[in-house]
Order: structure tokens, then C-alpha cells, then sequence
């Protein structure tokens, strides 16, 4: 196992707007760690200040998981437990840690494709099932649990809601489905779906028992599409019951992601239990905001680009909005991060520069060209006040395969 420790130089990029209270989003760490594949990853801080990191291969048989005890400097492997104990997953994955310090790891299992993808037809690949995995020691010890066994099962999420039940939340083609669970992790139990089409595109918890679900169009890992399935599921009384809200704009979908890519289209509530939507136009990133459950919204556009942008993620924590997206395609295929401050009373993003990562083809026998390495990438609040951000290292020809690791710094200037 290798592991390459890059510590770069503090990079200023300033915006062509006057930057909010003489502030920049400033690169302070960049660790590479090469081992195993990790796709579209997510990361999580435990209380005790220990960093984990999961991401997907899908070659695997069991989730992966690594974790940090220097403040993401290093980073070794997490013996999850046995396949024949439930520990079962090679796709999309969650990671959630509670204020007790219990880790949750939600993945989700996809047919393995083979070696040589000659001929292959791409539509005998489909999702297989939904796991979670609780650890109560830092990693030490697991318990799995099955959530849903059926075919197209894809994207689950997990979150707890303000009263400690915690929310299973994932898609088939037939709906959306939930389990919830109020032992912490302990059992499971299936509840009422939540919507009867559609994919689940994001889910954020908020105070005073909100919880909301992004509800798009794609669902069963894109084998469906349902027209006109393009709304906001939100609760306010921790996942039992749920309303419709209108989405703050029109979006175009498309099946097979041509046009305007669109996947995860992430919501997020701050500390007052304002909802907060984050998508796409193509050359604009536009972030709306409701503070009387989605009877109104106010938008705004905050940030524009000559280059497309698609794949938007977004989490917000201790006022802060954080947002990472892709840029461009091809030669031009750029990775991007920002950060709003909503304490400031406006909606100015500080941005670090674009950054070119040596995310290649997926396949070894596929043109080696960049790749966006999934369809989100995480970014979280750190306990020390920074910045933390995860993407993929994916290089089949030069055997690079792993993640990196980002730390970035709000500073004045």
C-alpha cells in the first residue's frame, strides 16, 4: 500500500466580485492516498476528531472505509466485518456519525461487471440491494443489517431527524422508498413510501423535526424516467408524515444525461430551519431559498461560468454553505469547491481555482481521457473550523487508484 503526502502552498484565487468581508477560500492541504478505487466518496468527522472516508469499487465485494487519526495526513483501512455477516456493497454509499460517535455506513450493492466488457449489454447491470452497517467503538466492531433486497434498488441516504430516529431513504423504479429506525441502528422498520415515482436525488435534515427529500425525475440508476416527477418531499415532524413542495424552477431532464447532466440536485436546511435548494443552468449555479416551506422562494444566481457545470453538491453547517460542483468536458473537465458564509447576509461563493485531477477512464480498455469520477463529491464543516473535501483518484494505466483528501482554510486577507 502506497501513500503520497502532497502539503501544497496556501492558493488565493480571488473572485471578479468584491469578496465578502475581504475573505478567500484558500487550499491549505491536499493528501493523495493510493490503495483501493474509491468512487464517488463521502466523508464524516467523529466526535473524537478521527476522519473516515468511504467511497465505492465495484469490484468489492465488502464497503470500504478508511479513516484518519491526524487530521487526514494519513489514512489506513477499516476492516468493516464479513461478507457473510452482511457486509455486502460495491456502489453508492453514505457515512453518517451521530453525536454519540455512532458511525453508520450505508452501501448499496450493483452487478459487477465483468473483465471484458465486449458486447456487453449495460442493461443487465443494475442495482441489488441496500445494507447498513453500525459500529459503536470507533470502527472496531460492526453490525449489517438489510434494508431492501430488490432489483434497481439505488442511491440510499441516511440521516437522523432532531428527535434521534434515524432515515433510511433509497429509489427503484417503483418509488420512494423509507425505513426508519429509533434504537439507533439497532432495527430497522420499513415505513410508508414516501412518493410513488421518482428517484431519490438528496436528503438533509433540519431542526424541530425537519426532514426533506430532493424527488427527481431518474430513478433505478437511470433506467427510468418519470416525466413531470420533480418536486421536494418535506416533514416536519420527523418523517412521519410528508407534503409537497414545488420545486423554485423548471428543470430539463433528459434519460440518458445528454444536454445538461443532472444527478444529485442537493437541498439543505440551516440552523433556523430555512430550506435551501442548490441546482444548475448550464453557465449558472442558482441557490433558492424558502423560509415558509416552499410558499415562496427567493433566487439568486451565484456564480457564472463560460465553461458547463452540472453535478452540484451541497452541505451546510454552523452558517456556512459549502459547494462543490464539476466544470467543462474533455480536456476542460474541472473539479470545483465554494463556500458562503450565511452569517454575512449575502450569497457571495468563494471559490478555490478549478483543479484538474488525474480521474481517468473508469475501465482499463476504455480511452484514457478525464472523467468526473461519479456524480458528486462531498465537502463537510471540520471540527478545527476548516474545510474538508474528498474526490477520486482514478488512473487505470498508471495504476493510481484512491481518493484525496482536501483541507481548505476561509481566511482574510
Amino acid at each position: 500500500m502506497k501513500r503520497l503526502l502532497i502539503l501544497l502552498p496556501f492558493l488565493v484565487f480571488h473572485l471578479s466580485s468584491e469578496a465578502q468581508d475581504n475573505k478567500e477560500l484558500l487550499i491549505i492541504n491536499r493528501i493523495d492516498h493510493l490503495d483501493e478505487l474509491a468512487r464517488e466518496p463521502m466523508l464524516a468527522q467523529h466526535p473524537n476528531g478521527t476522519l473516515f472516508l468511504t467511497g465505492y469499487r465495484n469490484a468489492a465485494d465488502e464497503p470500504q472505509l478508511w479513516k484518519s487519526l491526524d487530521s487526514g495526513k494519513h489514512w489506513q483501512s477499516v476492516n468493516v466485518g464479513k461478507y457473510e455477516d452482511g457486509a455486502q456493497g460495491n456502489s453508492d454509499a453514505d457515512l453518517y456519525i451521530d453525536n454519540e460517535g455512532n458511525i453508520f455506513l450505508l452501501s448499496m450493492s450493483y452487478t459487477k461487471a465483468p473483465e471484458d466488457r465486449t458486447n456487453l449489454d449495460m442493461s443487465t447491470l443494475i442495482g441489488e440491494q441496500v445494507v447498513v452497517g453500525v459500529s459503536r467503538d470507533i470502527g472496531e466492531t460492526w453490525k449489517w443489517s438489510f434494508i431492501s433486497k430488490n432489483d434497481y434498488d439505488d442511491r440510499p441516504w441516511i440521516e437522523e431527524s432532531s428527535n434521534g430516529d434515524l432515515h433510511i431513504i433509497w429509489n427503484d423504479g417503483k418509488g420512494v422508498h423509507h425505513s426508519k429506525s429509533t434504537d439507533k441502528g439497532e432495527t430497522w422498520i420499513k415505513q410508508t413510501d414516501i412518493n410513488a415515482k421518482g428517484g431519490s436525488s438528496f436528503f438533509a435534515k433540519g431542526p424541530n423535526g425537519n426532514l426533506a427529500l430532493r424527488i427527481a425525475p431518474l430513478s433505478a440508476s437511470g433506467y427510468q424516467i418519470d416525466e413531470g416527477v420533480d418536486l421536494i418531499k418535506l416533514s416536519n415532524d420527523n418523517g412521519k408524515t410528508w407534503k409537497d413542495v414545488k420545486f423554485p424552477e423548471e428543470l430539463v431532464w433528459s434519460p440518458d444525461m445528454s444536454g445538461l447532466p443532472r444527478w444529485t440536485e442537493p437541498i439543505g436546511f440551516d440552523s433556523e430551519g430555512n430550506l435551501y435548494a442548490l441546482w444548475s443552468t448550464g453557465n449558472e449555479l442558482k441557490l433558492a431559498i424558502t423560509k415558509n416551506e416552499g410558499k415562496s422562494w427567493s433566487k439568486e444566481s451565484i456564480f457564472k461560468s463560460e465553461q458547463m457545470m452540472y453535478f452540484p453538491y451541497m452541505e451546510i453547517s454552523d452558517d456556512f454553505l459549502m459547494i462543490t460542483w464539476l466544470s467543462g468536458n474533455g480536456k476542460s473537465l474541472r473539479h470545483n469547491a465554494g463556500v458562503i458564509s450565511l452569517s454575512n447576509q449575502n450569497w457571495n461563493l468563494l471559490t478555490i481555482p478549478p483543479q484538474k485531477l488525474d480521474i481517468r477512464a473508469r475501465f482499463a480498455n476504455s480511452e484514457n481521457g478525464l472523467s468526473t469520477g461519479g456524480e458528486y463529491f462531498p465537502i463537510i464543516k471540520l471540527a478545527n473550523g476548516n474545510f474538508g473535501m474528498a474526490t477520486t483518484i482514478q488512473n487505470q494505466t498508471s495504476n493510481r487508484l484512491g481518493f484525496s483528501f482536501w483541507e481548505l482554510l476561509l481566511s482574510k486577507y
